[in-house]
């Protein structure tokens, strides 16, 4: 969490225009949707608040942890097909923070995103950007292309001090992809229903759909889901209104009790605790950009309320009805109605 805080403290030094309510990622926001809608899935989050924001940290077993027997084509695809930047090569993942309103709620979100569409870029200062792949037609991408097939990666020494570097350029949300793999076996299937939450989660408008045989890609599908995630949102109303009051009583419960460090987790499948986090974890952030990150947030407090500008991305309305009705005596369920 704290490098992607130090990222905006750089990049967007002046304070917050309006105050946040929620900084959290998309594997937070969709762990809770996915609690909504009965998924069974358990997790664990961290809430820690800094200034009135309530940070939901996602927490693993172990950041070592990796996943046995995960064999595909997917790690490797990207490295065929796209490019990095000069200003960014070498990096290994691109992290973006976005910001909307939802149920009332201001929400800062970060999630990774596998790429960005160069014709939908817009025009930048700098011409200095490789080539994106997408100029190339198909037919020559994928001409004689065989993806060795690979296993994931063991993760990289997380002692090492973040180093904070300003350069490239800006790319807009508008831009962004996320990229999937599937055996063309498998073709017919509802991936993209599959993904709609986490696109709709991160706000991500594109989506690139890859089948292979046996490891060679012969069929790529580039999609503007723009319509989809937003017909995704209307149809689940009632599920996405239950998951607003549940962020917003997490807002208000972890307020309430600041001083106290707390954990969220779902361990049934039909509720969720909270308890105080266990002795000797660390905070998510240094004191230094603690302090930092607080005299930010606080930024100028005679602004309030959702933005006008409609710049911002998610405005969230619920006029269909209210789903609030939860309370301690169901475990704040998410299921509860009038």
């Amino acid at each position: 969490m704290e490098p992607a805080i130090q990222a905006i403290l750089m990049a967007h030094p002046e304070p917050s225009p309006r105050p946040v309510d929620i900084v959290a990622c998309g594997s937070t926001i969709g762990n809770l949707l996915r609690f909504i809608r009965g998924d069974e899935r358990p997790f664990r989050m961290l809430l820690e608040v800094v200034g009135d924001a309530v940070h939901l940290i996602r927490r693993e077993n172990s950041p070592k942890e990796t996943m046995s027997d995960v064999r595909g084509y997917g790690h490797k695809f990207p490295e065929a097909y796209t490019t990095w930047d000069s200003e960014v090569r070498g990096s290994t993942s691109h992290q973006r923070i976005i910001q909307y309103d939802f149920g009332g709620l201001r929400c800062l979100v970060r999630h990774e995103g596998d790429g960005y569409l160069q014709h939908k870029q817009g025009s930048s200062t700098n011409d200095t950007r490789t080539t994106f792949v997408e100029n190339v037609s198909v037919d020559s991408l994928i001409e004689n292309l065989k993806v060795k097939e690979t296993a994931p990666g063991s993760p990289q020494d997380q002692s090492q001090q973040v180093q904070l570097k300003s350069g490239g350029f800006e790319v807009p949300q508008c831009a962004v992809f996320d990229l999937k793999t599937r055996s063309v076996k498998r073709k017919g299937s509802d991936f993209l229903g599959e993904e709609l939450p986490r696109l709709w989660a991160a706000q991500i408008p594109n989506f690139i759909l890859a089948y292979h045989d046996r490891g060679t890609f012969k069929d790529i599908e580039v999609m503007d889901v723009v319509q989809e995630v937003k017909a995704w949102e209307t149809s689940k109303n009632p599920e996405l209104s239950r998951l607003a009051a549940l962020l917003s009583h997490i807002v208000r419960l972890a307020r309430a009790q600041r001083n106290d460090r707390l954990e969220l987790s779902r361990q049934h499948l039909d509720r969720l605790e909270i308890r105080n986090q266990c002795p000797g974890l660390s905070s998510a952030f240094s004191s230094e950009v603690n302090d930092e990150w607080a005299m930010w947030l606080a930024g100028d407090d005679t602004q309030d309320g959702p933005s006008t500008d409609g710049e911002d991305g998610l405005q969230w309305s619920d006029g269909e009805g209210d789903y609030t009705a939860c309370s301690e005596s169901c475990s704040y369920c998410g299921k509860c109605t009038y």
